[in-house]
Parts: structure tokens; sequence; C-alpha cells
């Protein structure tokens, strides 16, 4: 670790969790001049959120023009883009469709229309003749067209932000569980590995799963409100075979997510989910009983499925707030002038993750520089 003794703090600033959104952080703060040290609990970076994802890069169409979500995904989908072809990371700017299964259906996607409108993303409404043009396979009523929906290869985006933190000489380090200590004089006391303790001048709570239950570490030392979080499980399949779609295929939105949907990953292969159950614990085991489902949902847009081979791929969890859009909790949160927790980052926590890293960098820049 980037440790530093006989200082007033043991380190400058550390960031806690090595996934997309951490990453991104570390990578805004070490380029902005500040000496950050990552520490994850797992093995290796991105394993819980970041690798069990759909990995789509968003357009910012279904979310409230002022919220977080909004801004930085509209942000974040020119940043991702120029970042990729930047560094030669895999991406495909394959676009998406989000359907009406029926006329009934048309009011809410005119309506999602109208608040991408808002959003400054423009979507092409398609008529079911159009649609037949472009995906002869998907069956629906109507539909809307975004072309800056895209796909990205995770892996290698958390790779090249992890060189661009240790090119301006910060550190990720592994197999590192961050309790807290204690909170004086606004200086953050943690352990790693319930032994030594450590002191920061500057603590970034980007746990991911784990984010509201260190939050509420901290509030135990200085009273403050941490929002309640619940988590939302989301399982997968894949079709064995030629993918149907040349595009992503999204059906309206749900209450707890985009719905099941068809995405296409970087080897054309086509991956359905999330579907949406609200667990109480974090496991990644597959209901194999899921399958079903799947397809009854599947078959409403694309039939074919029946005749077709699925099998259970992967599954994921996300962090979920009553409010449905990103919170950052700073000074004004918490009174506490070097802490930042970031709870509720799903998605378009990927899409989003250079400007919540840029958001940051500039609140811990108005404090600390």
């Amino acid at each position: 670790m980037i440790y530093r003794k006989n200082k007033k703090y043991d380190f400058d600033c550390v960031v806690v969790g090595a996934g997309v959104i951490g990453l991104s952080v570390a990578r805004s703060l070490s380029k902005s001049g500040f000496r950050v040290t990552v520490l994850e609990s797992n093995s290796n970076f991105g394993q819980e959120t970041s690798s069990r994802n759909s990995g789509v890069i968003h357009a910012g169409i279904y979310y409230n023009q002022s919220s977080f979500k909004s801004i930085f995904c509209r942000e974040g989908n020119k940043a991702l883009y120029e970042y990729a072809s930047n560094r030669k990371i895999k991406f495909k700017k394959c676009g998406k469709i989000i359907f009406a299964k029926n006329y009934k259906e048309t009011d809410k996607l005119f309506k999602l229309q109208k608040n991408a409108k808002k959003n400054n993303v423009i979507l092409k409404h398609l008529s079911l003749q159009e649609l037949k043009l472009i995906e002869p396979d998907l069956t629906c009523h109507s539909a809307l067209l975004s072309d800056s929906t895209g796909i990205i290869d995770v892996h290698d985006l958390m790779l090249n932000f992890i060189v661009d933190i240790e090119k301006n000489n910060g550190k990720v380090v592994y197999n590192c569980k961050v309790g807290i200590e204690d909170i004086i004089n606004n200086t953050i006391r943690f352990t790693v590995n319930n032994t030594q303790s450590y002191s920061t001048k500057i603590f970034i709570n980007s746990a991911g799963l784990n984010s509201h239950k260190l939050a509420k570490e901290i509030s135990k030392k200085k009273n403050y409100f941490v929002p309640n979080i619940k988590y939302v499980k989301g399982n997968y399949i894949k079709l064995s075979g030629k993918s149907p779609f040349k595009r992503l295929i999204y059906p309206l939105p749900s209450k707890d997510g985009l719905g099941i949907h068809s995405t296409i990953n970087l080897s054309n292969q086509t991956i359905f989910g999330p579907d949406e159950e609200v667990v109480e614990e974090i496991n990644y085991n597959v209901n194999e009983n899921i399958v079903s489902k799947f397809i009854k949902s599947i078959s409403s847009f694309w039939p074919n499925i029946i005749s077709r081979k699925v099998e259970i791929d992967y599954c994921g969890i996300r962090t979920k707030v009553d409010d449905n859009d990103f919170i950052i909790q700073t000074f004004n949160d918490h009174k506490i002038k070097g802490l930042v927790n970031l709870l509720g980052i799903e998605s378009p926590g990927l899409t989003s993750s250079i400007p919540i890293g840029n958001y940051v960098t500039e609140y811990c820049k108005k404090y600390f520089k």
C-alpha cells in the first residue's frame, strides 16, 4: 500500500472498492494529483456488479431530467465511446430498440420518447413496417430506436483505468476488507482485515453492494442519514447458435429495472435478462427453474425462441434506493469533510463511471486543493 509513516495521515486518499466506479474515481483523483490507494476486499478487480451486468453503454432515455442518472449518463455515453476509441477497447455502437407489444403500450412508448427528448436524446419512432426492414425477427406493435446505445468490454475498460491509476502513482491493493474505527477531527481512521489501524484525509466509499453497510458503520461514529438499500438479483440465460437480432431489444421498463431484454455481447452471442428478484443476501446461485419464465417473456417478442436451445448463464445483484437515483453523500450530508459515500450506483453506473469519477474529484479539489 502507499503508506506514509510519520505524517499527519497514513494515507492521503483511500478509495474502497475496485469495481468500475471505484476505479474511475481513483483514476480521476490520481490524474488531478491526489495520492490514491484503492482497497478491494476481493482477490481481483470488478468481481461483483461490474462483471455481472449486460455491459451496455446507455443513452440516457429513462431518467428524470435533473437526476444524477440523467446528467451522468448523457455525459458518460460520449466520454466512454471517446475513451474506448482512444484506448482501443472493444465496443460496438449497435443501437437499441424499445418496443411496445401492442396498441395499449404505445402511449407509454411516446411518453418515453418525450422524456428522452428532455434529456437531449432523440429516439426515432419506427412503425412495424420500418422495424421489419431492420429487425425482421422482432414481433411487436411499434418501437423507438436509440442510435447511441452500445456495448463495451467492461473488463478491458477497468484494466485501462488501473493503468491510468498506476501511471499517476496510485495503487490497487486486493484482499483488503475495510472497517471503520473512528472519525476524529475529520480524520477517518479505518482498519484493514480487522487488524492494523490507519488514518486517511480522504475516504471514498465505493464498496458497491456493501457501500451502505460501510456508510452505516461511519454513521455510528457521526450520526447522519443512510438511505434504505435493497438488493435486486437479476439472472441471465444464453442463446445457442446464431443471434436473431443485430441490436439490443428492450421492452418498456418495469418497476425495478428495464425488463427481460435481449442483448448481444462482443462475440455476437445473444444474452437474455435480467429478471428481477428482491433478495436479502448476496449469492450468485442461479435458479434453473427460471428458464420457462424467460421463454414465456421472450416469446412475446420473439416466438422462435420456443424451438431454440438456451442455457443458464450467470446472475448479478444491484442495489436499489427508494428515489431511484444515484446517491452521492458529501459534507452537506454528514459534515465530514473528507468522506464521500457512493450509494445505489446501479444502471446506468457503467455508462456514468467517468463523470462520476470527475464529480467526486471536483468535490475533493474544493476542500483539499
